[in-house]
């Protein structure tokens, strides 16, 4: 038997000589007497020196006398008895959150039931982090996966590995309704060069500041260039990339100068510009559900930043329709870096951390996902209210997250270096509780996996 007694209706202290520990994570069942009972949570525990288990817990809901969870105050308690919460109060907690996106099974002592996301959770930004080998990537499948099933929210995706091009294609075995419903959605996927979906930008409907730079030019370094193709834009308007190299090059010495410096960038050259084909954003505007931009393939670097930049900057300016959108970027560190190492880097990483800090209120949703936490800009991450931690080996990332996600429980995210492939650590504001999970199966294809080593067949 645990004995717990809380001085503010908040925390609890526990402590239990029984052989079934309460650990980090656990939700239990608190009895305060007098028909007063609570749900709460294992936040930490330790061994004193007689052996017994002494611990920190939240007090999470008070309970009516059918166990639901109810809006009342959360009094203090001098005495009360703790035990294991069952698998009623677990979906309890679920149900009266409204959390109905399936993702996996969640874990509690012994118990184990279905894990259910909040779907008004994601009207906060996110972030999945996990090492490499950690089923970032497939986990980050299921949640779209049922995210198409379970709302109507409008995604674009920032896929920099094809690991989600196959988003629409199900898998054999997938159940039948859900397969049916992936399959009749509005998914369409744009890859580089691609003779009939092509991932393309559109230069003429760009910012100025974005056109400077995407031709690489700081306001203050190349103050004089920057100068010129300001008149130049703003006396033009809205020109193509080709329009605009004939008006500078027949233009004075420094209009000329400019037309160069363009030339010899070799900008007018790339894949990604829209011509006479269809941009990503205007795929995006004629009503597509869920837009994946397959931004591997180009040849030159910055491309994939141009054709990020676009989609995000049409998005931005088109905030007032406040049509609920959830920007989707995959290996987020190549997109929004902590160091950007060009303008055009840093225009793309600047837009990002406008939508982090003000883009909520307009129904612009960020699901970040990054192996490394640290290489993320922190004005975009400091931002996300939802935290998916899965396996994660670097002490230094877990105590960065530890700083910036304080809703999560220390003790928990000190458990990330053990967990297995597909366990993740979910908390904030689209779970009930901060939650060990394992996630499950995908419906579609994934397009991230591991290749694997031959083996010689056996002698």
């Amino acid at each position: 038997m645990s004995e717990a007694a809380s001085y503010d209706g908040r925390r609890f202290t526990f402590r239990t000589s029984g052989s079934d520990p309460l650990l980090p994570g656990d939700i239990v069942l608190i009895d305060a007497g007098s028909s007063v009972r609570y749900a709460g949570q294992v936040l930490e525990h330790a061994f004193t020196d007689t052996g017994d288990l002494t611990g920190i817990g939240a007090v999470l809901h008070v309970l009516d006398d059918d166990g639901l969870p109810i809006r009342a105050v959360r009094r203090p308690f001098s005495h009360a008895t703790v035990e294991m919460a069952d698998l009623d109060l677990l979906q309890a907690l679920q149900s009266s959150a409204k959390a109905a996106i399936p993702v996996g099974t969640w874990r509690s002592g012994n118990l184990e039931t279905t894990a259910h996301l909040k779907a008004q959770g994601f009207n906060r930004h996110t972030f999945l982090c996990g090492q490499s080998g950690s089923g970032k990537t497939y986990a980050l499948g299921v949640i779209l996966e049922q995210l198409i099933l379970r709302t109507a929210v409008r995604m674009v995706v920032l896929d920099p590995n094809a690991d989600f091009v196959r988003l629409g294609e199900t898998l054999p075995g997938a159940p039948e309704e859900g397969a049916h419903q992936i399959t009749e959605t509005d998914i369409r996927v744009l890859r580089p060069r691609s003779s009939h979906a092509g991932l393309h930008a559109r230069f003429s409907t760009m910012s100025p500041r974005s056109q400077a730079a995407v031709l690489r030019m700081d306001p203050v370094r190349d103050r004089a260039e920057y100068n010129t193709f300001m008149h130049v834009i703003a006396d033009g308007g809205h020109e193509d990339l080709t329009t605009l190299l004939e008006r500078l090059a027949a233009g004075n010495p420094s209009e000329v100068a400019l037309a160069q410096r363009i030339e010899n960038l070799g900008i007018l050259g790339w894949d990604v510009w829209a011509a006479t084909n269809t941009s990503a954003y205007e795929v995006v505007e004629s009503g597509s559900r869920i837009t994946v931009m397959d931004l591997g393939g180009f040849e030159d670097p910055a491309e994939p930043l141009a054709a990020s930049l676009d989609v995000l900057d049409s998005l931005w300016a088109d905030r007032s329709s406040r049509t609920p959108t959830l920007i989707v970027i995959d290996e987020a560190h190549n997109v929004c870096p902590a160091e950007p190492a060009n303008a055009l880097a840093a225009a793309v990483t600047d837009r990002l951390i406008q939508i982090a800090a003000e883009g909520r209120k307009f129904g612009l949703w960020l699901l970040l996902s990054s192996q490394r936490p640290s290489k993320l800009h922190p004005q975009v991450l400091s931002q996300c209210d939802n935290l998916a931690l899965m396996r994660m080996n670097s002490p230094s990332d877990v105590a960065e997250l530890a700083q910036l996600f304080g809703f999560t429980p220390p003790a928990m995210l000190q458990a990330a270096p053990a967990f297995a492939q597909g366990e993740v650590l979910l908390a904030g504001g689209f779970v009930p509780a901060p939650s060990f999970v394992q996630m499950g199966e995908r419906l579609t294809y994934e397009g991230g996996q591991d290749v694997k080593v031959p083996v010689s067949p056996a002698p």
